[in-house]
């Protein structure tokens, strides 16, 4: 599958009515003939929805029919397979593969003549490749008469190398058995692989904390690409002065012996700069909390990590713990498993190591008020420490909040009641009935249904919500799909559901009541032309300026906040605003766009503008929880985006 077969796709599933081809096609920098290629090639790909199908009207253009259930199944599994803007598909990464481990430029032909496709074909593939080389740096130079060729710094050589392993090898069992080795066989030696990582357990004895397995698998990824760049006469350099300072490491000296055991196996001489760069890897590879004995104490303890995480940690969660609840500058777990992520992240961060978050789209939806309370603290800490920390970095700080955070929930709130419904018998509910009461001590499960029977066992049983194996019709309790097997993703689901009817369930009878009550009428804007993203927060930020809720400068401030970290939350809606110092008087501002605007790569319908407080705490965590489950609400999302008068959009809500 194509990137554009998704954006196309994606397109379709947050518009609300037909699309014109020719504006998929303007969107998309391709021919209107290549759009309705693209559709035909869905038609056939589109038949593992049955429910699900593109329907065409002439001169009017393409609209995604079908349930809401499956809309949603096809939204998160083309979440689940987005990396960096590459495409998953086989050939793409075979190519990129060829152009990293070549010795000299490859022509088009001879890229043509090995995957037995047209020269047309591997020029759109380049396109994707080029732009995926873009992220770490690197330029695929095209020589006339010579062919193809990457070009960059060592480092961001090794870089892109390292992350195609990764693109290799499957990461949902993210481990270097024989499989995993022979899939990446001529990219890596397997033997030279197998040993690495086996020297690396044995350095791992002897530093201050235990590495997790990934960061073990990534710093055996790292040795084992310098060992073939250093054999192909590739070399990293190192300024002098960060190499004496890394000398003085204890670090630096584990690297050392790690690196003589290497060479002594391998026989290659690996140079002192080579050293110094496994060195910062140490220093910032993750490490393993859940394993880590305190037995002299916290505070013996916490002197052995970096003085500036502890320092970092303790600010953080005393500004949060201001906004949200005071109890948390006793939890001690929190303290410690953020300074331990801060140990390894500021070391990172100090020697330009980049790291991907994976779930950093689904973190900024799901855990919004968490990520926008450390967003607002961290530019202070940034000021302070002198170092610049991006929103995938900030995404992993806030599941150390957002842990916290439900942990003080789970004290609050009562056990929830769970009913299963399974029409594939009892061994497989038993199945399901056994892994809920081990991974969710907190749940009872009530009663096992079957559909037939589902209306008697809720209302004789009175479940807080349903775990079915099959999608259920609309019914008064909150229900939640799930396989027989219930995989470990799933599970996740669970725990995320639970934790939104904890919250929802004390305001069921009016499921946006903070929204509505901060969004004045005449700040309803409908059917707004705007077409672009910017543009749309000037409109929004100006009307509020105008009617004295913000200063002059907060559509500045909200311009600058949306260019670092994009406030799109899902659902096709956006939620941008700016600095809380020129907020007068807490509002928000809505538009409904004609037309959805591309916002940092995602369609958007609906803009509510934010002018309010981090302060408000209370009341700004039930509104960031509402925009959530309004960003998942289906029927009410509808609504909104075909509203005709403002008090129809009003009443929506």
């Amino acid at each position: 599958m194509l990137v554009r077969h998704k954006k196309i796709l994606k397109t379709l599933l947050h518009a609300a009515h037909y699309v014109p081809v020719t504006s998929l096609a303007k969107d998309l920098r391709c021919s209107e003939k290549t759009i309705r290629n693209d559709l035909k090639a869905l038609d056939e790909w589109m038949q593992r929805y049955p429910s699900l199908k593109i329907e065409r009207k002439p001169s009017v253009g393409v609209l995604l029919k079908g349930d809401d259930m499956s809309k949603k199944q096809l939204l998160r599994d083309l979440l689940n397979d987005s990396e960096e803007g590459l495409s998953h598909n086989e050939r793409q990464l075979q190519l990129l593969k060829w152009l990293l481990t070549a010795d000299k430029p490859i022509t088009m032909q001879q890229l043509a003549d090995q995957f037995y496709i047209s020269k047309s074909t591997i020029h759109y593939d380049l396109e994707e490749i080029d732009e995926w080389l873009h992220h770490f740096h690197l330029k695929l130079i095209r020589k006339p008469h010579l062919g193809l060729k990457v070009e960059g710094e060592e480092k961001n050589w090794r870089a892109a190398l390292s992350r195609l392993v990764e693109l290799l090898v499957d990461r949902s069992h993210y481990i270097l058995n024989e499989q995993q080795l022979n899939m990446i066989a001529d990219v890596l030696q397997p033997y030279e692989v197998a040993l690495i990582e086996k020297e690396i357990h044995q350095t791992e004895k002897y530093l201050d904390f235990p590495l997790t397995d990934q960061a073990i698998i990534s710093l055996t990824i790292h040795i084992a690409i310098a060992v073939k760049r250093i054999k192909k006469g590739y070399g990293i350099q190192m300024d002098d002065g960060q190499l004496k300072k890394l000398q003085t490491k204890k670090e630096y000296e584990l690297a050392e012996k790690l690196a003589r055991r290497i060479e002594a196996w391998l026989a290659i001489k690996i140079p002192k700069a080579e050293i110094g760069y496994i060195t910062l890897h140490l220093l910032g590879a993750r490490i393993r909390y859940d394993q880590i004995q305190v037995k002299e104490g916290t505070e013996s303890f916490l002197n052995k990590v970096d003085r500036e995480a502890l320092k970092v940690a303790r600010l953080l969660i005393e500004n949060i713990a201001k906004n949200t609840d005071g109890r948390l500058l006793e939890d001690q777990e929190l303290l410690l498993g953020l300074t331990i992520h801060l140990h390894s992240t500021l070391n990172r961060l100090r020697n330009g190591f980049s790291v991907t978050n994976p779930m950093l789209r689904e973190i900024k939806q799901m855990y919004r008020y968490a990520f926008e309370m450390v967003f607002s603290l961290i530019r202070e800490i940034e000021n302070q420490i002198r170092i610049t920390i991006p929103e995938d970095e900030m995404a992993y700080i806030v599941l150390h909040i957002q842990a916290a955070l439900e942990r003080l929930q789970t004290k609050r709130y009562q056990r929830k009641r769970a009913a299963i419904v399974c029409p594939t018998g009892s061994g497989t509910s038993r199945l399901i009935e056994a892994k809920i009461s081990a991974v969710f001590p907190d749940v009872d499960v009530v009663g096992v249904a079957s559909v037939s029977k589902l209306r008697e066992v809720i209302k004789e049983k009175k479940p807080d919500l349903l775990i079915s194996t099959v999608p259920l019709a609309k019914t008064d309790v909150p229900a939640i799909t799930v396989s027989p097997l219930l995989r470990e993703h799933e599970l996740q689901m669970i725990k995320d559901f639970l934790f939104h009817i904890q919250i929802r369930s004390a305001k069921i009878d009016k499921p946006y009541k903070t929204i509505k009550e901060m969004i004045h009428k005449d700040m309803i804007f409908l059917d707004l032309p705007s077409t672009d993203r910017l543009n749309v927060i000037g409109y929004l930020a100006k009307e509020l300026y105008e009617r004295g809720y913000v200063e002059r400068e907060y559509e500045q401030s909200a311009k600058e906040r949306e260019q670092i970290s994009s406030t799109y939350i899902g659902g096709g809606i956006a939620i941008p605003h700016g600095e809380a110092r020129f907020i007068r008087r807490s509002a928000i501002a809505v538009a409904q766009l004609r037309v959805p605007v591309d916002w940092d790569g995602e369609k958007v319908n609906l803009v509510f503008m934010l002018a309010n407080r981090l302060q408000e705490n209370t009341k700004i965590k039930h509104l960031f929880q509402e925009l959530a489950n309004l960003s998942e609400d289906e029927d009410t999302l509808k609504k909104l985006k075909v509203s005709q008068t403002v008090q129809e959009f009003y009443q929506c809500l």
